[in-house]
């Protein structure tokens, strides 16, 4: 039944040319680095290899607000066509309609997240964080598609919020450069902790304030905790 109901999401999206653009997204957007970074380095003679580790962050982020975006689609399309009403009424709860959408949404974007680092291929990660930080950046994914359908009744507001939630990602990526105290101030951003820790795996040369172990449970604990907050709030604004 899973496998069938996934088949169906599928095909909807693919029949959706910015949906499925959407799907692939980080893929594009890795080969794009893959190729370009090296090429920008030779054209302009000037070695890009200390902000490869922002380079992988970018597109990791990106690819858990894409996979985000998609899910928050085919929840306006459920919307639209009532089928969240007609959940509330049938013997699949809502909790558990929306729980397995938001594990689809989260299983892609942990594949397009490793898929997305191994195509990029400019720097050697550890297998651990090569593993384990897509899995707190995924984890944002249901975040981003629930905040799409907080304030959008249809998908172009849709997009414009899923550009709007995308816009979170320059915090992020602005305390990667810092490694003193000062990085703290961004700790409010859930993906801080996850970049955090990558940096340390890539870096392992440079000063940061925690270990890679000091930055990454607290990133997936915080985007857990977010999860189940926004999803409260998420519950009340849809099924009202």
């Amino acid at each position: 039944m899973a496998i069938k109901y996934i088949m169906y999401e599928l095909k909807k999206w693919l029949r959706d040319p910015m949906i499925s653009f959407l799907l692939f997204y980080s893929l594009i957007l890795a080969a794009v680095a893959r190729f370009g970074v090296p090429f920008a380095e030779e054209k302009f003679n000037f070695s890009l290899e200390a902000y490869y580790h922002i380079v992988i962050a970018v597109i990791l982020m990106i690819s858990a607000v894409a996979i985000g975006a998609v899910i928050g689609f085919s929840i306006l399309d459920d919307r639209d066509d009532k089928i969240l009403y007609a959940v509330e009424v049938s013997p699949v709860s809502f909790d558990v309609f929306m729980g397995f959408r938001f594990a689809v949404c989260f299983i892609l974007s942990y594949i397009t997240s490793v898929v997305s680092i191994l195509i990029v291929n400019l720097a050697e990660i550890p297998l651990y964080a090569l593993l384990l930080v897509p899995v707190s950046v995924s984890l944002f994914s249901s975040v981003s598609a629930m905040f799409v359908n907080f304030f959008a009744s249809n998908k172009v507001e849709g997009f414009a919020m899923m550009k709007a939630s995308g816009m979170i990602i320059v915090l992020p990526i602005v305390s990667m450069f810092f490694t003193d105290f000062k990085e703290f101030f961004f700790g409010f951003e859930p993906n801080f902790w996850a970049v955090k820790a990558l940096s340390v795996a890539m870096l392992p040369n440079t000063d940061f304030n925690l270990g890679f172990w000091g930055y990454y449970p607290v990133g997936v604990i915080f985007v857990l905790a977010l999860n189940i907050v926004v999803y409260k709030i998420f519950k009340k604004k849809v099924i009202n």
